[in-house]
């Protein structure tokens, strides 16, 4: 088997080099030749990413965006939504790399997983926050009555006066004997790491999405050239069989059956259209812009490379990083430790209290404007009916709920390892039956043409090669972008993406530019 996936890596190279030849169509939409193929030696030379502005969420409501009227029905006005205008880097033909790193600056999906991001962080503050001691002040200021005052040696004291201000302080500091606050700390750190998972696997999954997108595009673009080089040849055929015809040297049966053909090819070609703009509408949705933009890219021949898959190892590699076997690995440990935090509930809590109270006009016989209290405040919890033991009950089941789910999930990215992997065998030898198939298809159509030129075969002989040739090259196109989003399927399969660092970090950057900006509005 090795033998034969590497024969069909040379065969799909040399065979997939007609791509481009063939997108002689609308620039707006078929992708432009790059230029040669690098060598096998030479990587690719990768341009910095291109200075996009993130853009800054506008959350003011609009003006009388609902209208209430009372009493009667309820009238509302719907607010029109105005498409995003499109990038710069959308303006000219874009590559793989672009698409990917305008996704990651304007897909909603990334930008919503930030946002969980930050707000685990401040669940996590808040926690640790607990630990602290807190502050309270306050005035008052009170009129009261009747007022009362005792005659004593020189002068009186007033018992009651008629007003009263006060200002008061107090703190209190809890002092963690039950472990309670610990416990609700770690609960919030494994949330963060819940939430930078979850983000991790939407970045993954919006790869995915691109890529597949992308390769659907050019695979779109090079059906339509197929087709529109199949329309081509027909319509030229169709013009000599008809000066043939006037000529008298075919019947018209030669003329009908070369009308046909044509009428059915150019409904090949109008399927073939809709299917790149469909396509176009997908890649645009992938990377968060207006669906309708005529997206141009650049045309890339995938590059079959098939190396052995080890298919248990990159299973063992996805159970070591797939965000989704480590978020159901930390739901269990999260369970446990729910557990942990229900059980506390019966346990002592201790607290370092204070206050402090400032009277500038004190009464009665002290005289004292400044008075203050500390000690410790311990509460034990003596019966709850047994609340507790229900909630920590739960929260081991709710653990072991966790451990089955992790099981599933790992069942689960085992199969889509296993399929990915297969899958990419099998476009691979497609790959090089295809080009073998086209070979064999163009050496009939060769023969064809040489026995209805001599006169021994008739029209329709001629016709069925032709129709042969343009299947086999629809299916040559199919098994190369095949190919390519199995192999992008894999990556995902085993968390093994190469450019989920680069694309994480450029999104995070933009949504801490855009937070300081909001920050400073």
């Amino acid at each position: 088997m090795p033998g034969t996936m590497k024969t069909a890596a040379a065969l799909a190279v040399i065979g997939l080099t007609w791509l481009p030849a063939y997108c002689q169509g609308d620039a707006a939409v078929c992708p432009k030749d790059p230029g040669p193929p690098l060598a096998a030696d030479v990587k690719p030379v990768e341009s910095p990413p291109a200075a996009l502005p993130a853009p800054s969420p506008d959350l003011a409501i609009p003006p009388n965006a609902d209208t209430v009227s009372t009493p009667g029905p309820i009238e509302t006005r719907t607010v029109e939504v105005t498409p995003a205008p499109a990038p710069e880097a959308l303006k000219r033909p874009i590559t793989l790399d672009e698409a990917l790193e305008t996704a990651f600056r304007h897909n909603p999906d990334i930008r919503a997983a930030l946002a969980g991001v930050q707000k685990g962080r401040g669940r996590l503050r808040e926690a640790r926050a607990r630990f602290n001691p807190t502050f309270n002040a306050g005035v008052s200021s009170v009129l009261q009555g009747p007022k009362t005052s005792l005659s004593f040696g020189e002068g009186d004291i007033e018992l009651v006066p008629g007003t009263d201000t006060t200002a008061t302080l107090s703190f209190l500091l809890p002092l963690d004997i039950s472990k309670r606050l610990g416990h609700g700390k770690d609960l919030a750190k494994y949330s963060l790491q819940m939430d930078y998972l979850s983000m991790v696997g939407v970045s993954e999954g919006v790869i995915l999405s691109v890529k597949s997108a992308w390769y659907n595009l050019l695979r779109a673009c090079g059906q339509r050239s197929v087709a529109q080089a199949a329309v081509d040849v027909s319509s030229k055929r169709l013009e000599n069989t008809r000066s043939r015809r006037k000529a008298g040297t075919v019947a018209q049966f030669d003329v009908t059956a070369a009308e046909t053909e044509l009428a059915n090819l150019r409904q090949q070609l109008i399927s073939a259209e809709s299917r790149v703009l469909v396509a176009q509408s997908q890649l645009n949705s992938a990377m968060g812009v207006d669906v309708s933009y005529p997206t141009q890219v650049v045309a890339a021949a995938p590059a079959v490379d098939v190396r052995d898959v080890e298919i248990q190892q990159a299973v063992q590699r996805a159970y070591a990083r797939r965000p989704e076997v480590k978020t159901a690995q930390l739901a269990v440990t999260a369970g446990q430790a729910s557990a942990k935090l229900e059980r506390t509930a019966l346990r002592p809590s201790l607290n370092v209290v204070g206050s402090g109270l400032y009277d500038p006009e004190p009464a009665g016989l002290s005289g004292n404007r400044f008075t203050w209290q500390a000690g410790l405040s311990l509460s034990l919890p003596v019966w709850d009916g047994g609340v507790t033991r229900a909630r920590v009950d739960q929260a081991r089941a709710d653990a072991a709920s966790a451990r089955e789910v992790l099981e599933r999930v790992k069942l689960g990215v085992a199969r889509e390892v296993r399929v990915a992997a297969l899958n990419l065998e099998e476009a691979a030898l497609r790959t090089e039956s295809t080009a073998q198939t086209v070979a064999l298809a163009e050496e009939a159509l060769r023969l064809a043409n040489v026995r209805y030129e001599a006169g021994i075969a008739v029209a329709v002989e001629v016709t069925n090669a032709e129709s042969q040739l343009t299947q086999a090259r629809f299916n040559q196109v199919n098994a190369a972008y095949d190919y390519a989003i199995a192999l992008a399927q894999l990556q995902r399969a085993a968390s093994d993406q190469p450019e989920i660092v680069k694309l994480q970090l450029l999104a995070a950057g933009d949504a801490a530019v855009a937070s300081e900006t909001e920050d400073k509005n």
